[in-house]
């Protein structure tokens, strides 16, 4: 019979969880998305790219949004339908009839398992493979013209800090009277004029250089009476693909996002025992380690966080929760700053907040558990005071 009551009460506590876990999952991503969204809509509306290329992009661009996502909608979640329980008095009606917070935890914790195993797929399997075929996706995307939108007699500001303007264009193989405008580099800005050019692809580095023939740079002037002025027969210009779409890295470990962890761990052997550099590599599997655990410690936190005495609601739920993201990532941020630059290692920094949110969690079940359960803690703790009297009164006292 208790078999039967602990099975309905975890399929209650779990549709108590789906709806909030999908609806914060479906804000959350689209919040992230936004920031992409206005080049999205320019691929399409200016750039000649169809809907199809375009929903290509979006899905190669999910994965890396759901490891994000996931872990802060199941805190979410719990936090909300924990939260919405204790307003509603159910979950006083649980502790009169003897449920204990362990028992509540329990299928909150069911569900963190299966999300902790679908993100560790998504993180180190899925993720990279999405990040190899987006920056493919884009590369073709180029080939087509769709991306670069340069267009004969139109100033083009589709890569950042760039201008291009074309005078004359048969194909991206003809293109005459090339103007540049590069603020790339904001100290030293400068200015290319061009007779002709041609856009070369190298389908094996994913690289776009824009062949330039018969031209000059024109450089700021250092004086008022002048500026430098540097001819050049042919000269190339290298042209970033993936322009606002995917997140930069630095040029030391440009590939390792689209690696998946087993080949990361075999070149992180590889470079250690070689005595190579390999704290990229090692960031980045600290990095998708992390991000899988926490899912495991946000959905157990935001069940103690969530039972409340007062009638709060829901809201007093996501409150807390975007509380505990912000303290969560703000430290999560530092750390992995500070082993960017080497001042810390990289477990050090990407443990360190799961190790802290581990112990915050512990002790609010223990502490949640203990005012709220009716079963062997409340037992240890008569057994704890009555020990305790017996030592104060001291042997042979009445």
């Amino acid at each position: 019979m208790n078999m039967i009551k602990s099975r309905i009460l975890d399929r209650y506590i779990l549709r108590e969880l789906l709806p909030p876990f999908f609806l914060s999952i479906a804000v959350l991503t689209l919040a992230l998305f936004l920031q992409k969204m206005f080049r999205l809509v320019e691929l399409v509306t200016s750039k000649g790219s169809t809907l199809a290329a375009t929903g290509k992009l979006i899905l190669y661009i999910l994965p890396g949004f759901l490891m994000i996502t996931v872990p802060l909608s199941l805190l979410v979640a719990a936090l909300t339908a924990f939260s919405r329980m204790s307003a509603d008095s159910e979950v006083t009606a649980m502790k009169a009839s003897r449920v204990s917070l362990y028992a509540m935890i329990r299928p909150v914790f069911t569900f963190a398992v299966i999300l902790f195993l679908v993100t560790a797929f998504i993180a180190n399997v899925l993720a990279p493979r999405a990040n190899s075929a987006l920056k493919a996706h884009l590369f073709s995307l180029v080939k087509s013209r769709a991306m670069v939108g340069i267009e004969a007699g139109v100033f083009s500001s589709t890569f950042d800090g760039m201008v291009i303007y074309v005078d004359r264009m048969g194909s991206l193989d003809d293109m005459q009277g090339i103007f540049i405008s590069d603020e790339r580099t904001a100290a030293e800005p400068y200015a290319i004029i061009a007779k002709q050019g041609k856009l070369i692809t190298n389908p094996e580095s994913f690289s776009v250089t824009l062949d330039l023939q018969q031209g000059a740079v024109h450089l700021p002037p250092k004086t008022e009476t002048g500026y430098s002025l540097m001819s050049f027969a042919t000269g190339k210009l290298n042209l970033d693909l993936q322009q606002g779409l995917v997140r930069r890295k630095e040029s030391a470990g440009r590939d390792i996002d689209e690696t998946d962890s087993i080949e990361l761990l075999r070149q992180l052997r590889t470079a250690r025992a070689a005595g190579t550099p390999s704290r990229g590599a090692e960031v980045e599997l600290h990095k998708r380690l992390s991000v899988s655990y926490a899912c495991l410690v946000f959905g157990i936190v935001g069940v103690p966080l969530g039972i409340r005495k007062t009638r709060t609601g829901k809201s007093a739920g996501v409150a807390v929760a975007i509380a505990v993201i912000l303290v969560y990532y703000l430290i999560l941020g530092t750390g992995a700053n500070l082993a960017e630059s080497g001042a810390l290692s990289p477990a050090s920094a990407y443990w360190l907040p799961n190790g802290l949110i581990t112990i915050v969690t512990l002790l609010l079940v223990v502490k949640k558990g203990q005012e709220i359960s009716f079963g062997i803690t409340a037992r240890l703790g008569r057994w704890m005071r009555r020990l305790r009297d017996l030592f104060r009164k001291g042997p042979g006292k009445p």
